[in-house]
């Protein structure tokens, strides 16, 4: 019902679009991300730019409680996987020296 009563006649959007000139001033913390994408999607960005809003979109995905939950858990991971590598390496160590030492008394010829 709504959509007969609407007003179909677009002609008089055009010339007030073309007509306005104003661009409004960034303000806010989503004003800068805002006109950052912008600039980006119009070709304007160059390298540094890019980089400088990944880097941005990065930060702002540490913001919640997910992402923080998921690096935590990699981090912890990650430290119990080189924990358990370190000491399986430092018991491979003392297993050959302590199995060298042991052949050694054992060989008579060394005596």
């Amino acid at each position: 019902m709504f959509l007969y009563f609407m007003n179909s006649d677009h002609d008089n959007l055009d010339p007030l679009l073309r007509s306005w000139s104003e661009v409004p001033s960034p303000s806010g913390r989503l004003a800068g991300p805002v006109w950052q994408r912008i600039e980006a999607a119009g070709g304007q960005a160059g390298w540094l730019s890019r980089l400088v809003m990944a880097v941005s979109d990065l930060d702002a995905s540490f913001t919640r409680p997910r992402a923080i939950a998921v690096v935590l858990a990699a981090s912890l991971l990650i430290g119990v996987g080189i924990g358990e590598l370190r000491t399986r390496y430092d018991a491979h160590q003392i297993d050959t020296e302590m199995s060298a030492r042991y052949l050694s008394m054992l060989d008579l010829s060394n005596r």
